[in-house]
């Protein structure tokens, strides 16, 4: 368990001093709260001896003493409570700035809905952990500690009697403490499955109604909230068994006082205030031995979900900053090489890039062509490091991409992938994610150059229009433009369209490409197109094949060299003849 909490460490350090305000409030009101019992007793065996004087000064004391107690507890559940939230802050942020630096291979291992539950629930356990969990554990251990000094000092006999069951929670504790840990744990993962149902459902809407598969999806909805009731029962069902034996034991408490103690005050040997203090004792005691159960099932809740949210923040990314990264390097220029460059997946049987040797110059165009599969993408996917190459190197201006710092490196290079992501914002926000301060009119022009100005009209509130989540009230086309105005604005010294026109009709993609390239005439562009139409726009052509660049040139010299370039062109030019009327 040590281990897993050593996470919170740092925060715990982080509050150190309104930790130490809200345990001395605790402190203070769990000595005023053993004070009231003992000032009770006393003022009893004034009345007794018919001094009443003294034993309404003892109960105003009491009285006193009472709201000193209040107001220690209101401190004490202000500051610790507050505590408990404002980490609950901080770990979120830094939970969120974590998931940002992670690679791909992170999300391809634990889905969307698993990590929204992980990041809501398990860190609310989390933090019920550090605020009710740590106030309850200390409260309860000052009230024990303060009652059982001043019981022990006043008779020792009665209060061993009285402490007898104590072995016997300890171990009803320590059995049900482990249970309920591993069956939180059940419940957790049954929740992750609950919230991964829910967001591909409504990620995944409208495939559902186009496939009529709504009632089948209902009914495995139906099956995993299901499971995820049964195993809340089934820490229910723990429960139900701890808190009557902790009531059982604590009634076996009482009545070795009633017993005991009114023997012992028959026979002389304690005094009727005694007694009543000793009963406002085990009173007092009643909610601490009740509430260790409270305290274990917080405290098992938030160290299992402590643990969930630790598999997330001991997960290291792949591709992170060298420790010899050059800080200095604040802008790098565009030109490109791969040197000997090898991809290979995990769990892959081939290399899905093979020892490609390739350069781009400053201001260039390259097209890089090829069957589907061919390692196109990968490759193209080397330069802003989305991957690394497993063997050989990157340069970008004869520097290897790995000693640039990621947020250099990336500012300079404007990528747009064939699946786009637009968030649910206006078009213009969308554009602007890279240049948060761009203009209006900044904007305005590359929506145009992206031919996106076509259809400004047809939007309610031009480029102010909400998009919707995933950018679903726009076509494929609109969205891809979206995203190559977006990569536009912010101006790169790299520009890498990854079949960012894939949507678009052949004629459209190539005067969209015309418009980029001439507005990219200075800096460095990288095509991956599956297109001749396309491909023939960029001043030389890399054709790839099973992962290697099999040819390169001219889209003139590829056709003349008829290779797999010229066959390529040969198809799509008999299947474009074939598609006219």
């Amino acid at each position: 368990m040590l281990a897993t909490l050593r996470t919170l460490f740092p925060y715990l350090l982080r509050y150190r001093w309104r930790y130490a305000g809200g345990l001395t409030a605790l402190l203070f009101r769990g000595v005023l709260a053993a004070g009231v019992p003992l000032l009770i007793g006393r003022a009893v065996d004034q009345l007794a001896a018919g001094e009443q004087e003294a034993a309404v000064n003892f109960v105003l004391l009491v009285l006193g003493v009472a709201a000193g107690k209040g107001i220690a507890q209101y401190a004490m559940r202000w500051i610790l409570i507050t505590i408990s939230r404002d980490i609950e802050y901080d770990l979120r942020n830094h939970i969120s700035a974590h998931l940002v630096t992670l690679d791909r291979t992170f999300y391809e291992r634990y889905r969307t809905g698993d990590l929204m539950a992980r990041v809501t629930n398990d860190l609310a356990q989390v933090r019920s952990l550090l605020g009710p969990g740590l106030m309850y554990t200390a409260e309860i251990g000052v009230v024990i500690a303060a009652v059982l000094s001043i019981m022990a000092w006043t008779d020792w006999l009665l209060t061993l009697v009285i402490f007898a069951p104590m072995p016997l929670i300890s171990l009803a504790v320590g059995h049900f403490g482990r249970r309920t840990h591993e069956q939180f744990q059940t419940v957790q993962k049954h929740f992750s499955g609950i919230s991964v149902r829910v967001q591909e459902h409504l990620a995944g809407l409208r495939m559902l109604r186009a496939y009529n598969q709504g009632p089948a999806e209902v009914g495995r909805f139906g099956a995993a909230n299901a499971d995820y009731v049964e195993a809340s029962l089934g820490l229910v069902r723990i429960w139900r068994s701890f808190y009557p034996l902790l009531e059982l034991l604590v009634g076996l408490t009482g009545i070795s006082l009633l017993g005991f103690g009114s023997w012992r005050v028959l026979q002389g040997e304690m005094s009727v205030g005694t007694f009543t203090m000793f009963i406002y004792f085990v009173a007092m005691l009643a909610w601490p031995m009740i509430g260790m159960g409270v305290v274990v099932n917080i405290t098992q809740r938030g160290v299992a979900s402590l643990g969930r949210l630790n598999e997330l923040l001991n997960y290291r990314p792949r591709i992170a900053d060298a420790p010899d990264a050059l800080r200095s390097y604040d802008y790098v220029r565009g030109t490109i090489e791969w040197r000997a460059a090898c991809v290979q997946f995990p769990n892959a049987s081939g290399q899905a890039v093979s020892d490609v040797s390739l350069s781009v110059e400053e201001g260039e165009s390259l097209a890089i062509i090829g069957p589907v599969g061919s390692g196109k993408s990968t490759l193209a996917s080397l330069v802003p490091r989305l991957y690394d190459p497993t063997r050989g190197e990157v340069l970008l201006e004869g520097i290897s991409v790995r000693r640039l710092p990621l947020d250099v490196l990336r500012k300079q290079i404007g990528y747009v992938p064939q699946e786009t992501f637009l968030f649910s914002r206006t078009i213009a926000d969308n554009i602007r994610l890279g240049r948060p301060d761009a203009s209006a009119e900044e904007v305005r022009e590359a929506a145009h150059v992206s031919l996106l100005g076509t259809d400004e009209d047809n939007f309610p509130d031009g480029l102010d229009t909400l998009v919707g989540e995933r950018g679903i009230t726009l076509s494929g086309g609109q969205k891809q433009r979206v995203a190559l105005a977006r990569a536009l604005l912010k101006d790169p010294s790299v520009l890498v369209l990854d079949d960012a026109t894939a949507s678009l009709d052949a004629e459209t993609e190539h005067a969209l490409l015309e418009r980029m390239r001439k507005a990219t005439r200075n800096r460095t562009l990288l095509l991956v197109t599956h297109r001749v139409s396309s491909a023939r726009l960029a001043d030389r052509i890399a054709v790839m094949d099973a992962g290697r660049v099999v040819d390169s040139g001219s889209h003139g010299e590829l056709l003349a060299r008829g290779g797999l370039y010229a066959r390529i062109h040969e198809r799509q030019r008999i299947e474009e003849e074939l598609a006219k009327p």
